[in-house]
């Protein structure tokens, strides 16, 4: 199992899948049931504390102990760093970010937003992204 525990450099994806809409239910991605699931308190994207900065990160699968853990992609491009909620999971050394958001860290406009970018990616307490 993937455990991020110091700084690594990621590919970062965009996507239309985490944060389109905060009514897609949960049950739609890798962390929405099991012991670990998010769906016992969160029964949509929405209703997580830190929509829509939510996203896929590695090692974050079904029932994975980091479902709901927060990471921190830092864009050197702009200097942004901004606290994500692992909801899904990502190929090894990628995270996938809501559109909303990758524009927002990276500073792109959807008519150039590039197809991925390289970011700092660093596991940061769960407080972070608005969980108590």
């Amino acid at each position: 199992m993937f455990k991020l525990t110091a700084l690594a450099v990621v590919t970062v994806f965009t996507s239309l899948l985490a944060g389109s809409t905060n009514a897609i239910q949960i049950v739609g991605v890798s962390c929405s049931n099991g012991e670990n699931g998010l769906i016992k308190k969160y029964p949509t994207l929405g209703t997580l504390p830190n929509f829509p900065a939510l996203g896929g990160f590695p090692g974050v699968g079904w029932n994975s102990t980091d479902c709901g853990a927060c990471f921190e992609l830092r864009y050197a491009g702009t200097g942004r760093a901004i606290a994500f909620t692992a909801v899904t999971q990502s190929p090894p050394n990628q995270a996938v970010l809501c559109t909303d958001k990758f524009l927002e860290l990276t500073g792109f406009t959807l008519p150039t937003v590039p197809a991925n970018v390289q970011a700092d990616m660093l596991r940061v307490p769960r407080s972070r992204c608005g969980f108590n």
